[in-house]
C-alpha cells in the first residue's frame, strides 16, 4: 500500500493527494437524483473504466467495518461511509481511488507517499483524461468545471499534503506558520480534515481556492508553502534534540510505553507513535524502519484494526488488542 512506503522528505510529510471534482454532462447533482438515477451513474462509470487496471465497488457491498476503514485511511471521506448509492473505483495499491456520487458524480483522488504531488497529479491526469475519452464532463468556459459546491468550480482541483510537524509544535510557532499559509489561500487542517485537531501533531495542508486559479498555479504555491515548512520543521529538530535533553527522554519513554502497555486507547496510541515517529525520523532511534511507525499510525485505528486481525470486538478489548497488536509490530 502506497502510505506503508518512504519516499521524498517522508521524514516530514506523510502523504501528499491531488483531487479533482467532476461532474457528468446530462446529470443532475447527486443530490439531486433518485437511487435508480444514481445507479445509472455508477453503471455510466462502470462501463467506462480499464477492467484490467481498475475495479468499481458498490458501497452496498461493501460492510460497514471496511468503509469505516477506508474513511480511517484517508481513502474515503466520511460523509461517504453508508452511501448505498454510491461507488468506489479504485487500482490494486489505491495510488488511484474514486468516490462515485458523493458531493459530486465524481471524486477522483491520487495519492503518493511522501511529498509527491507532481506524481499525483501525473497519475490522475492520465486516468481522467482516459475516462473523459467516454464520459463528457460538465464544464463551462467561463467559469471551468461545474461541479456542486461553489468552492470548487474552476479548475475543481484540491492538492493536500499531510504533514508530522511535531518540533513547530512543541516550539509554539505553528500558529504563525499556519496565519501566513492562510494569507495566500493555503488551508491548515487536523489529521481528521475540517474542525479536526491536529493529533498526533499531523496537519493537512491543501489550497482553498479554486476559480480563476490554473492548475500550475496552485501546485506552485502548494510547493511554496509545503517546502517552507519541511525546512522549518527540520531546522526546529535539529535544534531542539541538541538542546532539549527533555525532548530526546519523551521520546523513549513514548517507545517504552508502545512497547510494554497492555491497554491503550486510539488518541494515546497517536500521540505516542507521533514522539516515537519523530525520534524514527531524526536518528534518535535508528533501529526501527520509518515506514512501520508509518503502517502502526493507520493500523491502530479501530475499524482497521478490526479488518488486520480479522476480528469483531467492544471498546475495552479494541485497546487491549490495540496494545498487543503494537507489542508485537516493536518487537
Amino acid at each position: 500500500m502506497w502510505f506503508n512506503n518512504i519516499s521524498k522528505d517522508s521524514d516530514v510529510v506523510i502523504s501528499s493527494r491531488v483531487r479533482f471534482a467532476r461532474s457528468i454532462e446530462g446529470y443532475k447533482f447527486p443530490h439531486m437524483l433518485n437511487s435508480k438515477e444514481l445507479n445509472m451513474v455508477i453503471n455510466l462509470i462502470d462501463k467506462a473504466i480499464d477492467k484490467d487496471e481498475y475495479h468499481l465497488f458498490k458501497m452496498r457491498d461493501i460492510d460497514e467495518v471496511t468503509q469505516n476503514s477506508l474513511k480511517e485511511q484517508h481513502l474515503i471521506s466520511k460523509e461517504f461511509v453508508g452511501n448505498n448509492d454510491g461507488a468506489i473505483v479504485s487500482n490494486e495499491d489505491n495510488t488511484i481511488v474514486v468516490m462515485v456520487n458523493e458531493e459530486d458524480h465524481l471524486r477522483i483522488q491520487s495519492f503518493e507517499s511522501g511529498f509527491n504531488i507532481d506524481k499525483c497529479y501525473e497519475n490522475i491526469a492520465r486516468f481522467t483524461d482516459a475516462l473523459s475519452e467516454k464520459v463528457k464532463f460538465a464544464k463551462s468556459d467561463k467559469y471551468g468545471y461545474l461541479i456542486s459546491c461553489p468552492t470548487n468550480i474552476g479548475s475543481a482541483m484540491r492538492v493536500s499534503v499531510m504533514m508530522h510537524l511535531p518540533a513547530l509544535a512543541k516550539a509554539k510557532l505553528l500558529n504563525k506558520l499556519f496565519d501566513q499559509a492562510m494569507e495566500i489561500g493555503i488551508s491548515v487542517r487536523g489529521l481528521y480534515g475540517e474542525n479536526s485537531d491536529g493529533t498526533g501533531n499531523i496537519f493537512q495542508i491543501s489550497n482553498q481556492k479554486t476559480l480563476g486559479v490554473s492548475d500550475e498555479d496552485i501546485m506552485y504555491n502548494i510547493k511554496l508553502v509545503v517546502t517552507s515548512i519541511i525546512e522549518q520543521e527540520r531546522k526546529a529538530r535539529e535544534i531542539l534534540l541538541k538542546s532539549n535533553i527533555a525532548l530526546e527522554d519523551s521520546i523513549y519513554r513514548a517507545y517504552g510505553i508502545l512497547k510494554n502497555a497492555r491497554t491503550i486507547e486510539e488518541e494515546e496510541a497517536l500521540d505516542l507513535l507521533s514522539k516515537v515517529r519523530l525520534g524514527v525520523s531524526a536518528k534518535v532511534i535508528p533501529h526501527i524502519p520509518l515506514e512501520q511507525i508509518q503502517s502502526l499510525m493507520v493500523d491502530i485505528e479501530p475499524n482497521t484494526l478490526k479488518t488486520i486481525l480479522k476480528e469483531e470486538f467492544n471498546k475495552e478489548e479494541e485497546n487491549n488488542k490495540r496494545a498487543e497488536y503494537i507489542r508485537k509490530e516493536l518487537i
